[in-house]
């Protein structure tokens, strides 16, 4: 059975992490970490692949194209929505 896999859902976890490394935000919990990633992945194009060459392929395509700067700005700007709004209650 092949499983269908989004790249850009790995670019903008991988983004968040490092963004979150060096930024803090005021909640780090699951569900903000969930919205943040959910509201960056709709507005970036979907990269789907199944097998690991086509893993392979679209993990090479990334790197030649300006997709890492776009998923970053798109983690950002998540973040910062999120954090003005959280879906739940800050106590």
């Amino acid at each position: 059975m092949y499983e269908l896999k989004n790249f850009s859902e790995v670019m903008v976890k991988k983004a968040l992490e490092e963004y979150l490394a060096s930024n803090k935000i005021p909640c780090q919990c699951e569900r903000c970490i969930a919205d943040i990633t959910a509201f960056a992945l709709n507005r970036l194009p979907p990269r789907y692949y199944v097998s690991e060459k086509g893993e392979i392929l679209t993990n090479y395509e990334a790197q030649l194209f300006p997709d890492r700067a776009r998923v970053m700005t798109e983690v950002i700007l998540a973040t910062q929505i999120v954090a003005a709004a959280p879906s739940h209650d800050r106590n």
